[in-house]
């Protein structure tokens, strides 16, 4: 199977290359000589623009693709959808290959980076104008096995965004009544939205992430518009802004997982997190920026920040920063119990105040202990931005007892 690989950062769709699977089933890529030309670093450490030739990945434990290309692939919840879709295909999920999982995504991936064409045509890449409510009920269906309703928007939407919980990319109006599914243009007055369904009210997990949101951005995280949005049931579900898709641009995004080729299950430390993104920005700024996320990951209790869940974002001019934060919520020991996904210092428990000192120091941050002090306060004022978000008593002082930060 051979798949052209684009570049839809631009006016125009640009060939970057083409992505060719073998019969022993490694796939090579190689970059075409025009995208060359240009200079655009995509992915500068495992595929520099200087790659000559068709290669394949060098890192065949992290799997079949480049990092470039692995970003672009669902997790849990798109993977369940395309599994389901592939099988009523006649289509064994086994047999389907990360070549299949590409076209399929097609031009509806995170990010600017495309692959052409999608698998099907008609019903599963077409517009759609969709009722929230309807989308909503769409996702309980499809979780209950239900799948002869399921919107076809609802199905490609889904395929794009990484993890576990239901979640779709979406267009909405203004005032949030009206979605519209699909990667293409959006009507006047419609922006891009990543929506995450709120499917067991007895969990309130749209109003903590919303309620997270609102601490993070008072604590000086560099953060995307969010929104809780109110179904007709009574869920609130998250609402995130995509900062990939501002206006009918796109902008090109790797996570570090994608860019180190790292296993989630291998975690992150946040000194070479940071050594990375000096090297790749060429900004203290930047590397200041991704000390307060450490601050507030270890201070809020959110353990469940590995590789996936940082990443770094181009402009049109090719220069990277780090992206606005996401997946920001209380967790709990995501890889081994007791253990957070990012290290500080190499340690993964029982992380405080003096080890992100010790972290800062090593990378001559400034204004160390102002970072902490403001990432604590915001903090300390958990109760303000539940009470803002409706979360409910049990649950608010259920997540400010686990928060390291309040007790700090």
């Amino acid at each position: 199977m051979k798949i052209e690989v684009l570049y839809l950062g631009g006016r125009e769709n640009t060939v970057i290359g083409h992505l060719v699977e073998a019969v022993d089933g490694r796939v090579f890529f190689e970059y075409d000589a025009e995208w060359v030309a240009r200079g655009i670093q995509l992915s500068p450490i495992y595929l520099p623009n200087e790659t000559l030739g068709s290669v394949a990945t060098p890192t065949p434990g992290f799997g079949p693709l480049f990092g470039l290309f692995a970003d672009s692939l669902p997790d849990w919840w798109g993977d369940q959808m395309m599994k389901r879709y592939f099988g009523d295909k006649g289509i064994p999920w086994n047999s389907v290959t990360a070549l299949q999982k590409l076209a399929c995504a097609g031009g509806h991936a995170m990010g600017a980076i495309g692959y052409e064409a999608p698998l099907s045509g008609g019903s599963f890449r077409e517009e759609l104008t969709v009722e929230v409510a309807e989308l909503v009920q769409n996702a309980h269906s499809f979780l209950h096995g239900s799948t002869e309703n399921m919107l076809p928007g609802l199905i490609r939407s889904g395929l794009s965004p990484g993890g576990a919980q239901p979640k779709v990319l979406l267009g909405f109006n203004q005032d949030f009544s009206r979605a519209m599914a699909g990667g293409g243009s959006l009507p006047r007055g419609f922006e891009r939205w990543l929506l995450k369904f709120d499917l067991d009210t007895e969990y309130e997990h749209g109003k903590e992430e919303y309620a997270y949101s609102l601490m993070a951005r008072a604590a000086g995280i560099r953060m995307a518009e969010t929104h809780l949005l109110v179904g007709s049931d009574g869920t609130h579900h998250f609402l995130s802004k995509r900062f990939d898709r501002p206006g009918d641009t796109r902008r090109h995004v790797h996570t570090y997982s994608g860019l180190t080729h790292t296993l989630v299950r291998e975690g992150v430390e946040y000194g070479e997190l940071m050594d990375l993104t000096r090297v790749l920005t060429g900004s203290e700024v930047e590397v200041e920026e991704v000390f307060r996320r450490a601050c507030f990951n270890v201070f809020a209790g959110n353990d469940d920040d590995h590789g996936k869940n940082h990443a770094f974002l181009m402009e049109l001019d090719g220069q990277w920063k780090v992206s606005p934060a996401y997946d920001l919520t209380s967790t709990s020991n995501p890889l081994v119990t007791g253990m957070r996904a990012a290290s500080v210092n190499g340690k993964s428990v029982d992380v405080g105040r003096l080890d992100l000192k010790r972290l800062g120091e090593s990378q001559s941050v400034r204004k160390i202990d102002d970072t902490i002090e403001e990432v604590l306060n915001a903090i300390k004022d958990w109760g303000r931005w539940a009470g803002e978000a409706g979360l409910c008593k049990f649950r608010t002082e259920q997540v400010r007892d686990e928060m390291p930060g309040t007790g700090a």
